[in-house]
């Protein structure tokens, strides 16, 4: 379970800096068919297959805000480049 916690939290606050909160929603079902599908292959019970499932989905909105909180503050200190690292001009 702490694995689950962790990768989702971690996909979560990448998925912070990207995109924005609709990309929550296509993350969460990927999520849920993997652990549904890892869980059935590994003959799981039902409450544990349903816990890692409400696991992975609050972790990943958990990484998702602290994500959003860590670009947040970065900004407002003035570490982080107010502008987006992504080109959209082709170079000379």
């Amino acid at each position: 379970m702490v694995m689950i916690a962790v990768c989702s939290a971690l996909i979560g606050a990448t998925l912070s800096t990207q995109y924005k909160v609709p990309a929550l929603f296509p993350a969460t079902m990927m999520g849920v068919a993997l652990v549904t599908a890892v869980a059935a292959l590994k003959g799981s019970a039902m409450s544990a297959t349903m816990s890692a499932l409400a696991i992975w989905t609050i972790c990943l909105q958990l990484g998702y805000l602290g994500g959003l909180l860590t670009r947040y503050c970065l900004k407002a200190s003035g570490v982080a480049p107010s502008r987006s690292l992504h080109s959209t001009t082709a170079p000379n």
